[in-house]
């Protein structure tokens, strides 16, 4: 499936690349943004032969565009190769259609019910794996913190079980996060069984959460068929299984680098809502597709429609026509526009959950932890490439 195909007679040569997503060039040093900055050296918007041929929207104009034309790019398709991303309503409806899905999710997500019902919760997790963590001097922080967190916080929130813990980080990688499409779709079967009786177990048992909303879409007049449930549940769970673990994880890195970033955050405490969304801009985790609707020019790129262009959030954070060194921290940048989340009428339903989440993990860590350093005696930091970016290992050291 990933055998690079022909050059297509629309694509020009000069903008071909052989950019593979998954395993791209330069992962093997460790740092998936430098490896997928090299596009930057080359057009604007390129074609891989890869994953069924696809182009890609490299620099963050045209993806705040192309996330905000849903008239020209289609969601219906969300991944690369076509059919490989299972239907998962809001976001793979086009306007105005998605509004009937995300009438149903957005209010167990605004701002002051997750703050009003689950900060107080998300704090405790936090704080109990930080003085956990404490002692130990040393820690692989993926392993034993950035991916347990998240995942307890979000589990409490949607009255999930722990216990299955193992069972949902196998299915959120495979599928999310760095899974060969193959893969990605053993996983969804999987997945899709689990949720099959989760929602029948919440209309008889109902509950006050999102599992529980969803469920009872099929009482809707609006109400088509069972994929409607199944694919909302799959967008929630998959959502808050490994997005906010890998900023956690991308983000006690650039502190470890940098022992004057966390005795900022010690000294003032003010600044860490800035610190939040300067980690989220330099931070872009997704990397997902769109399918052309019509025939598009653009910078020299004929599109057609059938087409499919991936999105890489991933690059948009990193571009320094948007932002002055681009790959530095700075706490002190100001407020600036970024694609992290999204744009238009599918921007992230949970952002306010992951603002939460990181705003109390660099209040308690900085609050807790003496200044941590990368472990000379452990591996170099490593992370992943895929739909979803991600660290796969990070040892730190502290006094």
């Amino acid at each position: 499936m990933n055998a690079p195909l022909p050059v297509p007679a629309n694509v020009d040569p000069a903008l071909v690349v052989d950019f593979d997503y998954i395993h791209p060039a330069g992962l093997d040093q460790g740092d998936v943004f430098t490896a997928f900055a090299r596009l930057h050296d080359g057009p604007d918007i390129v074609w891989t032969p890869r994953y069924g041929g696809h182009w890609i929207a490299t620099r963050g104009e045209d993806i705040q565009w192309i996330q905000e034309r849903h008239d020209l790019f289609s969601n219906a398709e969300k991944n690369v190769p076509k059919g490989s991303f299972p239907s998962m309503p809001p976001i793979t409806e086009n306007p105005p259609n998605h509004r009937r899905y995300r009438a149903v999710l957005n209010p167990y997500f605004t701002r002051n019910r997750i703050e009003q019902r689950h900060e107080a919760s998300a704090r405790a997790v936090i704080v109990a794996l930080i003085e956990a963590l404490k002692p130990q001097k040393h820690s692989e922080v993926v392993a034993e913190f950035t991916t347990i967190a998240p995942l307890r916080i979000f589990w409490d929130l949607v009255d999930l079980p722990y216990e299955r813990r193992d069972d949902f980080l196998r299915w959120g990688r495979n599928f999310a996060v760095r899974g060969e499409p193959e893969k990605r779709m053993a996983a969804h079967r999987e997945l899709v069984e689990y949720l099959g009786q989760l929602l029948d177990e919440r209309i008889e048992a109902p509950g006050d959460d999102v599992f529980t909303g969803i469920s009872q879409w099929r009482n809707n007049p609006r109400y088509q068929h069972r994929g409607e449930l199944l694919g909302m549940a799959q967008l929630v769970f998959l959502g808050g299984l490994d997005t906010v673990a890998s900023l956690m994880g991308f983000s006690l890195l650039r502190l470890a680098e940098r022992p004057e970033l966390q005795q900022r955050l010690k000294d003032d405490p003010t600044i860490i809502p800035a610190a939040v969304d300067e980690l989220l801009r330099r931070h872009g985790l997704s990397n997902s597709a769109r399918m052309l609707r019509q025939d598009v020019t653009r910078k020299g790129a004929t599109m057609i429609e059938g087409d499919m262009i991936m999105v890489m959030n991933s690059l948009s954070g990193i571009d320094a026509r948007l932002y002055a060194d681009p790959f530095t921290v700075n706490f002190d940048r100001g407020a600036v526009h970024h694609n992290s989340m999204g744009n238009g009428p599918h921007k992230c339903v949970g952002q306010h959950l992951a603002r939460m989440e990181m705003r109390i993990l660099l209040e308690e860590w900085a609050a807790r932890m003496p200044l941590v350093r990368l472990d000379p005696r452990a591996p170099a930091p490593r992370s992943w490439a895929g739909a979803v970016i991600g660290m796969e290992h990070l040892h730190l050291a502290w006094d």
